[in-house]
């Protein structure tokens, strides 16, 4: 359980600075610059935390049982980055189309 919340706040801490371009996003001219930095930000969240994990989770916790299973997560969150990342930007996308028609 140790790890499973270990690995889930890095992904929710990382999620959410990801959705900070979701803003960026709602305006209609910025679109492909924000999706090009996107992509640039979750591979760069990928590699960092796919090494950041594997290599610094002992600054989470020293039991050994809890390392071996962050371990096992690192695919997961690491591996998502970029999705989510791309998922937040075409979320505040859609939000900031949504608010227009409504406005």
């Amino acid at each position: 359980m140790a790890a499973f919340q270990i690995c889930a706040q890095v992904w929710l801490a990382t999620s959410l600075l990801a959705d900070g371009l979701a803003v960026a996003g709602q305006v209609a001219v910025t679109t492909a610059r924000v999706l090009q930095l996107a992509i640039v930000l979750g591979v760069g969240l990928t590699a960092f935390l796919a090494a950041g994990m594997w290599f610094g989770a002992g600054v989470f916790t020293s039991d050994a049982a809890v390392i071996s299973a962050i371990h096992k997560g690192v695919p997961f969150v690491a591996g998502t980055q970029t999705i989510s990342t791309l998922a937040f930007v075409f979320d505040g996308k859609w939000r900031g189309l949504a608010s227009i028609r409504i406005g």
